[in-house]
């Protein structure tokens, strides 16, 4: 059995395509203004209408950018979910340092207790997975995608996963109880018969 959380890819499918609009606007301030002059002459009179100026070329360049990066990444997350949380034998991986690093490794001697939880930040309840640690270790300060609860609670934003943090948390702490069962069953002696 192999334990691993991922973003939702359809969540990111629907940001890919939102920023697909953005796409379209910019590039059409940037080449024919089709789009543009249509929706100007639609909103103002002919008398009152409005030119184009320096900052508007910048505005448009700036949202390309911005619009074009959004599109990439929730296509790569489409086809290519980013690992959240992964089980293995020696510990749980968690991506706390951001993208492009790897992720942390905690060991299960220092797990004390996980499950779902939630949280209040500026009047929206957020999802996360709780994790109870023995000790922070050499873990991030400010995590990434996470928050310290408490001293040595760390509680893990879950609203972008692909399954619910009740679910996360029962799977991996059934991997925990396999893990610790392997282990066990490779430290135990076993004692020729003497018959």
């Amino acid at each position: 059995m192999k334990v691993v959380v991922q973003r939702s890819a359809v969540k990111m499918w629907l940001l890919a395509l939102g920023g697909i609009p953005l796409l379209v606007i910019a590039v059409d301030v940037l080449t024919s203004r089709r789009i543009t002059n249509w929706l100007r002459e639609l909103i103002f009179t002919p008398e009152d209408t409005q030119i184009y100026e320096p900052r508007d070329v910048i505005w448009a360049w700036a949202i390309l950018l911005f619009s074009a990066f959004i599109v990439l990444w929730g296509l790569k997350e489409l086809f290519r979910p980013t690992k959240v949380i992964e089980a293995k034998d020696d510990g749980l991986q968690i991506r706390l340092r951001g993208p492009l690093r790897k992720p942390d490794l905690v060991p299960w001697g220092n797990i004390l207790d996980i499950g779902p939880g939630e949280i209040m930040d500026e009047g929206d309840v957020l999802i996360l997975l709780r994790i109870e640690l023995s000790t922070r270790g050499d873990l991030p300060e400010h995590p990434w995608g996470a928050r310290w609860l408490e001293p040595r609670v760390l509680g893990m934003l879950a609203q972008d996963w692909s399954i619910a943090p009740a679910q996360a948390a029962d799977q991996i702490g059934q991997y925990a109880v396999d893990a610790a069962t392997r282990t066990a069953r490779a430290h135990t002696v076993r004692v020729p018969d003497q018959s």
